[in-house]
């Protein structure tokens, strides 16, 4: 594409593209481009009305898919739960729960780690609460 103008709908994929992925490379690599032609094309284009809409509607549509896959995880664990016959991996149920919600905190804006430290007075009061006494 060096020194020729990026097609319309090309400039849609990427946007697309990135509007979901909010890389630079993972948007070059899903649409085989240079990551140069991609970052200038979001660079060039993001502040405009249309794609800023276009980012909204990508990120709603992902937190309903990541929502309905969470669900489906929650339901097959709760059916393993309730029917020993059947074997799927809980490991690999909860990683997908735990990836989708990260995922959609991510997209949404939220934290997706906890970073306070939880000690002092805060274990002393969890230990309170539960039954325990702490010992100091």
């Amino acid at each position: 594409m060096r020194g020729k103008k990026t097609p319309p709908e090309v400039v849609y994929q990427i946007m697309a593209s990135w509007a979901v992925t909010k890389n630079y490379r993972e948007t070059a690599d899903n649409l085989d481009l240079p990551v140069s032609t991609v970052k200038k094309i979001v660079d060039g284009h993001i502040q405009e009305e249309k794609f800023a809409k276009l980012c909204n509607e990508k990120e709603e549509d992902f937190i309903k898919r990541a929502d309905s896959i969470v669900n489906k995880a929650f339901d097959r664990l709760e059916e393993e739960l309730d029917d020993k016959d059947k074997y799927i991996p809980v490991n690999h149920l909860t990683t997908v729960i735990g990836t989708m919600t990260d995922k959609r905190l991510l997209i949404e804006g939220k934290p997706t780690d906890r970073t306070e430290v939880v000690g002092g007075d805060t274990l002393n009061k969890l230990a309170e609460l539960a039954g325990y006494e702490r010992k100091q």
